[in-house]
């Protein structure tokens, strides 16, 4: 059965010029952080008998790949949920087995990474986490794509290195990341129709 694509982004800041507007899909923004990711993309999933590959195109900071690089992320890591007090591992929800979401789609030619998504603007490095990619909704919205068993891919473009320069350097980097995330965007639909998983 194909499956219908929704592209799912933080701002419309991040669709520079509407050039993502191209593709003639749908785009849900869903606000910044967790909360908000889950509530949006949730009403969406949960409304309709639609079948749906989720896409989701944004900026993030890293410090492991310079900024300019587009990851294709694989494995979701919450850095901001600790409760290591009780016994649990870093990023593992109490009671829950999972320390991480893996299952997301790969797409060919695109590095695969580790996103660590939090509540917080990232800008110094962690004591324990290699924080390869750092985004505030990924985590969020691929447990709710798994939730409701929907085909969940992540396109992250770095702007920043998550340091004490990101702030400055995340406005000014949108316009390339939207350049590149709409190159990453043709290269994923084309996988997907070879695959004749998707329909628009």
């Amino acid at each position: 059965m194909k499956k219908n694509i929704l592209l799912v982004m933080a701002l419309p800041q991040e669709n520079v010029g509407n050039r993502l507007d191209q593709f003639g899909l749908p785009i849900l923004y869903t606000g910044v952080g967790k909360i908000n990711a889950a509530i949006k993309l949730g009403e969406i999933l949960s409304r309709t008998d639609k079948q749906y590959i989720v896409i989701n195109l944004g900026s993030a900071g890293s410090h492991q790949y310079p900024a300019g690089e587009t990851l294709c992320i694989t494995r979701f890591f919450q850095h901001d949920m600790n409760a290591t007090a009780l016994g649990f591992d870093p990023g593992q929800t109490p009671f829950e087995e999972d320390t991480h979401i893996t299952g997301s789609l790969a797409i060919p030619g695109i590095k695969q990474a580790t996103c660590f998504t939090g509540d917080s603007f990232v800008t110094e490095r962690h004591p324990d986490l290699g924080f390869e990619v750092i985004d505030m909704e990924a985590y969020s919205l691929a447990k709710t794509c798994r939730h409701h068993n929907a085909e969940f891919i992540a396109l992250k473009f770095i702007t920043d290195g998550a340091d004490g320069q990101a702030a400055q350097d995340w406005p000014e980097a949108l316009k390339m990341a939207t350049e590149h995330l709409s190159v990453a965007l043709d290269e994923t639909l084309k996988h997907l129709e070879r695959l004749q998983l998707a329909s628009k």
